[in-house]
């Protein structure tokens, strides 16, 4: 770890953690939140290609998710290496580059690489993200996720809703590129946040750190084997792939749910709009609930009864056919959403110290890059007359999650990778 970023050396006063935490949250509400506006005016974009199909609709949110998951790994290692705080503002200012790409797609081939290049720039802002405020915030890393993940979800409600109004007015590359100066704003504040730490810890460790940091900081091939002993512990096996299982759930129904409300319930486009961006603001509760009750409860605990409430509400959007019990089935999903923060923070909590970010970085890019599938699977069912059952296989599948959570709770917390 950079000197700059050495553990247990923080000392912030709780005026500039809660600056830290409000910068690092006002990104990841345009980092994800924009993720969502692609996919929410998704059938506007594939309208203004001629015969773009919801399998090519999935495929492209799939490129989304994949390159944001592929970069994952390189982002743990980077963050272990030149510090968290450069990764974050790097990722911010590339993410202001890249939705300007949007402008140079004439073809859905183009849009698809363009959204795998903004993928992979809001890619990099994760892993540090995690693992700076799991520190900063040592004791309470689960509020301070959950704070950080209901940003982002408040986003994912408010901007796609903002671009709905503004698309039919600048078009959908138009308003794309009014994210940029948010991106912009954002890397500015989380600059001068962390700047701030980095000068603290200037002044009290720089002297000791240089070469002795230089050191101990393992090579990427030690670092690589660390991660791949730290995986393969039970515990923390199982966590990580049910996190897999949730996330491929939460990917493959948020990729398709408003087209599913449209085409398969009869709502209009702003109606299923206006759901979806409330499945967001309950799944803002939801995180913030969830990080709460993780403080007081076992975090697996809290992990299975949220695996398991997910369930229902994913039955309940195919077998009712009243339009106020599918809203409500569809702003229940919204409950899944609450396993993140808790979930990050307890595997992270398992992993070895010496090579955190490499190791979530790791992690991280096994769950998006597997769960990006998902989109992909729902729109080729969905293509296939099998929408109903594509959401109905997803809902076996969190209920495996649940049953993984709940095999966790009989396992010893002493277990630990070997050295």
């Amino acid at each position: 770890m950079n000197s700059n970023w050495g553990r247990g050396r923080f000392g912030l006063a709780s005026g500039s953690r809660g600056m830290l935490l409000v910068s690092v949250a006002v990104g990841w509400f345009f980092a994800l939140g924009l993720r969502f506006v692609l996919q929410g005016i998704l059938p506007t974009i594939a309208a203004s290609f001629p015969a773009a199909t919801e399998t090519q609709a999935g495929l492209a949110v799939t490129a989304l998710w994949a390159t944001y998951g592929i970069v994952q790994f390189p982002a743990g290692i980077t963050a272990d290496r030149i510090g968290e705080g450069r990764v974050l503002v790097a990722s911010l200012l590339a993410s202001a580059v890249s939705v300007l790409a949007f402008s140079l797609t004439p073809t859905f081939t183009l849009f698809v690489i363009a959204m795998g290049v903004f993928g992979a720039a809001t890619g990099f802002y994760s892993p540090p993200r995690g693992t700076l405020l799991t520190r900063v915030f040592s004791g309470r890393a689960d509020q301070a996720l959950g704070r950080t993940l209901a940003a982002g979800s408040l986003g994912a409600a408010v901007l796609p809703a903002l671009a709905a109004v503004l698309v039919d007015g600048l078009g959908w590359r138009g308003t794309l590129g009014l994210a940029a100066p948010g991106f912009l704003l954002a890397a500015l504040f989380v600059y001068r946040s962390t700047r701030g730490l980095d000068e603290r810890d200037d002044g009290a460790s720089h002297a000791e750190a240089g070469s002795e940091t230089e050191a101990q900081q393992p090579s990427v091939p030690t670092a690589i084997r660390a991660a791949a002993r730290a995986v393969c512990c039970r515990r923390t096996g199982l966590a990580v792939l049910a996190a897999i299982v949730m996330y491929f759930g939460y990917q493959g129904f948020t990729a398709l749910a408003t087209t599913y409300l449209v085409t398969e319930k009869g709502f209009t486009q702003s109606s299923a709009g206006v759901l979806f961006g409330g499945l967001f603001v309950v799944g803002a509760f939801s995180q913030w609930l969830s990080g709460v009750l993780a403080q007081r409860a076992r975090p697996v605990r809290v992990l299975a009864v949220v695996a398991g409430m997910s369930v229902l509400p994913l039955v309940g959007l195919v077998v009712f056919e009243n339009r106020l019990f599918v809203a409500a089935s569809m702003l229940l999903n919204g409950v899944r959403m609450g396993f993140a923060p808790v979930s990050n923070a307890f595997i992270i909590d398992l992993l070895p110290a010496d090579v955190e970010g490499t190791t979530w970085g790791a992690i991280r890019t096994s769950l998006f890059v597997v769960s990006s599938l998902a989109s992909t699977m729902v729109g080729v069912l969905a293509d296939a007359g099998q929408f109903d059952g594509a959401l109905l296989l997803l809902a076996g599948l969190t209920g495996a999650a649940a049953a993984l959570y709940v095999a966790l709770l009989s396992t010893r917390f002493s277990q630990s990778p070997s050295p």
